[in-house]
């Protein structure tokens, strides 16, 4: 019998984020009726967001509607700390751009507007393939984890795990703020992993990144 999926027997350590919209479940049920509205409403989301992904030089692994998961294949490699700094460029730029979004989805599709929360990560993932797919698919706790702590975040705010903000703490915390926000609870042990919240030091950056895509997406 054949597999639906395979695993290639590969594993690896990088970066993975969640994205999750905000409220989708009452917003599509009770604020917008008609099905291609809808359709519109996540594909503006989804479509804009994987946009970006590819822009910061990630993967989208699989969307669900109100949420995309993605990884950085390039933060295997610690020799360069760029690709890590991808990871919270790509994820704040995402913040940057809700009023875009939300211009696009009010103003041309008189849909609501949208909030979304963004979690990130970094541990290790197995790889595995579909049937149905090319493009590789994670598994392993580093993805249940960063799914899990997004509900930590404040809508249209960023979040990392404490794996992620160990790694990275020394090298970017002239960069960004990191401050611990809560923990989420792994197990009935009473083990506790942390969680932080990230923003940029640059009190210009929001408004920067404005600029730069109000254009293109």
């Amino acid at each position: 019998m054949a597999e639906e999926i395979s695993f290639t027997g590969g594993s690896k350590s990088c970066c993975v984020c969640f994205i999750d919209i905000v409220d989708s479940t009452r917003i599509t049920t009770v604020e917008i009726a008609h099905p291609q509205k809808i359709k519109r409403y996540y594909s503006v989301f989804i479509n804009t967001m994987a946009a970006l992904v590819r822009d910061f030089d990630a993967t989208v692994i699989k969307n669900t509607g109100d949420s995309v998961i993605y990884y950085f294949p390039k933060t295997t490699d610690f020799s360069s700390m760029s690709a890590f700094k991808s990871v919270f460029e790509c994820g704040l730029t995402m913040i940057s751009v809700n009023p875009i979004i939300n211009a696009k989805l009010h103003i041309e599709e008189g849909l609501p507007n949208l909030s979304y929360r963004i979690s990130a990560d970094y541990g290790r993932v197995e790889v595995a393939r579909s049937l149905t797919s090319t493009s590789e698919d994670l598994f392993g706790p580093t993805v249940s984890l960063c799914a899990k702590i997004n509900s930590k975040a404040e809508p249209n705010g960023m979040v990392v795990g404490n794996n992620l903000y160990q790694v990275t703490k020394n090298t970017f915390d002239n960069d960004y703020h990191f401050n611990k926000i809560g923990e989420y609870s792994i197990d009935n042990s009473g083990n506790q992993y942390s969680v932080y919240s990230v923003v940029s030091k640059d009190v210009n950056s929001n408004e920067k990144k404005l600029k730069l895509y109000k254009n293109i997406l």
